[in-house]
């Protein structure tokens, strides 16, 4: 075998020993050059903090359906129990802030509104800053939302809106109402309908003074006087909804998607109205998760928050609560089907501030002062 010149060897040699020295160079820099993003890191930690928490406590909106598919996924997810309760908000709070004044600390996280919180929960300091628990990018970075990030309290720390959208929230019985027969809000002054009308209680909170404060400020006083005259049945959801699909009453006014949702997979015949000629609103539902000061279950609330607000969290809240989601990955152009509209599929971020009625400044000028008439008329 032939044997290479020394004058090939040496060159070969060293360049043989530049090329090992780079290899090593960049197995040393490997940990460094492809280690976790810090957010990644913090992830994981948080998580296997959570689980050795076991559980999250969390009062969530009235729907069986939400709460059922929340604890199901959240629990194969992460193996961490959500233990939830369900209330409306208007209890939650009152709840809520009895128990914070008496040292009592059992809830982690609460889906409210601005309005539920101002009153009872922001002024005995029951409540932090949300976003600083946000981890997941995808939670964080405003470009993945529509309008980027939106508060519906001036100070912009408290209560979140991930849902934002039209909701037509009148329903009607369609063995007993042909759609055409009702096109304006004028047309449930009809002696036909008297007594036949189911209005959810403003009184109540929720979307019942929701719907009652757009017809405050659309139609006026007078015309809620005369809408009361025609006996409407008030009461909570639950029971107006079980009303309409019994064929007890012909609408109602205030009821939205999630409780309908038993019926309508029974196919019993409830069906939304299409809008009004007033049109209607823009709503952000619920709210967004609310974090209590002090809570038992730091790492676990930090998880559900974050789950809540990421796609797949969005996901389930827009299919068992009908609340669309502002999430730019979360499709609800299919939402029309049940009388809801995303605002980010109809309206300008502009059109949004105009029309919504959860935000800061409408809840003072009008959510509040319809209720006061609310109370006046029908106490």
């Amino acid at each position: 075998m032939k044997k290479l010149d020394s004058s090939v060897m040496v060159p070969m040699q060293k360049a043989l020993s530049t090329a090992t020295l780079a290899l090593l160079m960049v197995i040393g820099a490997a940990p460094s050059a492809f280690a976790q993003p810090a957010w990644q890191t913090e992830w994981e930690q948080v998580k296997a903090k959570a689980k050795q928490e076991g559980k999250v406590v969390v009062n969530l909106p009235p729907s069986p359906e939400h709460r059922k598919q929340l604890e199901a996924v959240f629990r194969q997810k992460f193996g961490i129990e959500v233990e939830s309760v369900l209330e409306t908000g208007s209890k939650a709070v009152r709840r809520l802030a009895d128990e914070y004044k008496a040292g009592v600390h059992y809830f982690d996280v609460a889906i409210l509104t601005f309005d539920r919180i101002s009153t009872d929960l922001l002024p005995v300091g029951a409540v932090q800053p949300l976003d600083p628990y946000w981890i997941l990018p995808e939670v964080k970075e405003p470009k993945n939302w529509w309008g980027g990030h939106i508060w519906t309290d001036n100070a912009k720390r408290y209560a979140y809106a991930p849902a934002a959208y039209f909701q037509d929230n009148v329903w009607y019985n369609s063995e007993l109402v042909k759609p055409e027969e009702v096109r304006s809000w004028d047309d449930f002054l009809n002696p036909k309908w008297k007594g036949k009308i189911g209005f959810f209680d403003p009184r109540l909170g929720g979307a019942g003074q929701g719907i009652w404060g757009f017809a405050w400020a659309k139609k006026g006083e007078e015309y809620l006087k005369k809408l009361v005259q025609q006996k409407l049945v008030f009461g909570d959801r639950r029971p107006l909804a079980d009303s309409l699909a019994k064929g007890k009453l012909a609408i109602t006014i205030g009821p939205t998607y999630y409780s309908f949702l038993q019926f309508v997979k029974a196919g019993l015949p409830v069906k939304p109205l299409p809008s009004l000629k007033e049109g209607t609103y823009v709503s952000v539902g619920n709210g967004g998760p609310v974090i209590f000061n002090k809570h038992p279950h730091p790492n676990a609330a930090k998880v559900f928050v974050n789950w809540l607000l990421s796609k797949e969290g969005q996901e389930i809240s827009d299919k068992t609560m009908g609340q669309a989601s502002r999430r730019l990955d979360v499709d609800t152009r299919w939402m029309t089907e049940i009388g809801i509209r995303g605002a980010k599929d109809f309206i300008t971020v502009e059109q949004f501030y105009e029309d919504a009625n959860q935000t800061e400044d409408k809840i003072l000028k009008v959510r509040r002062p319809s209720l006061e008439f609310a109370r006046k008329l029908l106490d």
